[in-house]
């Protein structure tokens, strides 16, 4: 499995060595700069140039909590190994560590 984002603001997961596209999410306004499993495999991140993260429940197929709090487009995005806190770094020069629980 491969988790793609891009321009068109779409997360896609693609099943390989097929290429089907598994799932896809939407819900960002601008594009995808980042995607990344959760450790437990359950969750993902994203982060986009709306300025916003946000995390995916995969079973639920939807964005579950929406993370604001920085003032220019987020760049990456990152789980921590325990699977509790996200990072985001973005062009308004911060980086932030997120508790999702």
């Amino acid at each position: 499995i491969v988790l793609s984002g891009g321009d068109d603001r779409l997360w896609k997961m693609w099943g390989f060595p097929d290429g089907n596209i598994l799932l896809t999410g939407e819900g960002h306004t601008d594009w995808l700069s980042g995607c990344c499993f959760r450790p437990s495999g359950t969750q993902l991140v994203t982060s986009s140039g709306d300025t916003t993260v946000r995390i995916w429940d995969l079973s639920r197929r939807g964005c579950i909590l929406t993370l604001r709090g920085h003032s220019r487009a987020v760049r990456g995005c990152s789980w921590h190994s325990c699977g509790d806190f996200v990072a985001s770094a973005s062009m308004d020069g911060t980086s932030k560590i997120w508790d999702v629980n």
